[in-house]
């Protein structure tokens, strides 16, 4: 009876153990601190901006304010052509955006503002033992990011574009047949 017991308990630290062994896999979150929790939200911003008729003061109430908001870059007229224009094999022939012509021509005056938001969370999956001893490993990735660009002259919006992914779900796998001596040669070579 006593062999019973140490079998049962065994089978249940055993069982523990390994039923809890995924919660033991690493985590981890990239993201931005904005006032904005997701994707629709941060559109639903972008999306109050209105070319020639936004003001300064009404961007930054929105959120888009780079004094006070972290990822909120701050550019110069330059700047502003060389992420709206195509490149010169492609101008031919294509009408440039009049908020973008009004920039260049205002020159100092103009100023554009650049948003990257991003919100990616890295989750560890599968079996803690064959990520542990680095045999396999798989990464469940999911989010979203949304880029968004201002161009404001005399502190009013005279053009704006965005773009993004809405929904960011990746698996990631790596396979080692070797596990922990994958790789050792390399790094043997390296003590020569």
């Amino acid at each position: 009876m006593n062999e019973k017991k140490k079998q049962l308990a065994g089978l249940m630290c055993f069982t523990l153990l390994v039923g809890g062994c995924s919660s033991m896999l690493p985590k981890a979150d990239q993201k931005t601190v904005s006032p904005w929790h997701d994707f629709e939200e941060v559109k639903a911003a972008y999306d109050l901006v209105i070319p020639g008729q936004t003001d300064r003061a009404r961007v930054h109430g929105l959120g888009f304010d780079p004094t006070t908001r972290p990822n909120v870059q701050i550019l110069n007229y330059s700047e502003i052509a060389n992420a709206t224009l195509p490149r010169e094999s492609l101008v031919a022939g294509v009408e440039l955006p009049a908020g973008i012509r009004a920039c260049i021509q205002a020159q100092d005056r103009c100023v554009g503002y650049s948003l990257e938001e991003t919100r990616i969370r890295r989750d560890r999956t599968g079996n803690f033992w064959t990520d542990f001893l680095n045999f396999r490993r798989e990464t469940s990735i999911k989010g979203w990011r949304f880029k968004a660009l201002f161009v404001l002259v005399d502190d009013t919006v005279v053009f704006k574009q965005w773009s993004g992914q809405p929904n960011i779900q990746e698996i990631s796998v790596s396979r080692n047949p070797l596990g922990p001596f994958q790789g050792a040669g390399e790094k043997m070579s390296t003590f020569q």
